[in-house]
């Protein structure tokens, strides 16, 4: 079953890099990130992390009424982490939303 999550991310100066924990790998819980969904943010890159790795950076400004979902798959294994947020090239600080499809079994 797909199940969504919204989380905030908070900027709070030029050209910074914000992260948040986004979702964890459980025991006993198969997760896999399946979509990132951003609403359109003049300036912003999307980035995700899967503990060190980078999995994404794209600009939100490709996000448009036509396409609203970066498809990804993405599992999280236990003990695993996934970070996402936005990297700011604007001049405009402010509290960001990021939302999150994924499916859960276990």
């Amino acid at each position: 079953m797909l199940k969504w999550k919204t989380v905030n991310v908070a900027i709070t100066e030029n050209d910074e890099e914000v992260l948040v924990d986004v979702l964890a790998g459980m025991t006993g819980k198969n997760r896999v990130i399946k979509f990132f969904s951003s609403p359109l943010y003049t300036g912003r890159s999307l980035r995700v992390y899967r503990d060190a790795e980078q999995i994404v950076d794209v600009d939100v400004s490709f996000f448009t009424a036509s396409y609203k979902l970066l498809p990804v798959d993405l599992p999280l294994a236990e003990g695993q982490l996934c970070k996402a947020g936005y990297k700011d090239t604007s001049d405009a600080p402010a509290t960001y939303k990021l939302i999150i499809g994924y499916e859960e079994t276990g």
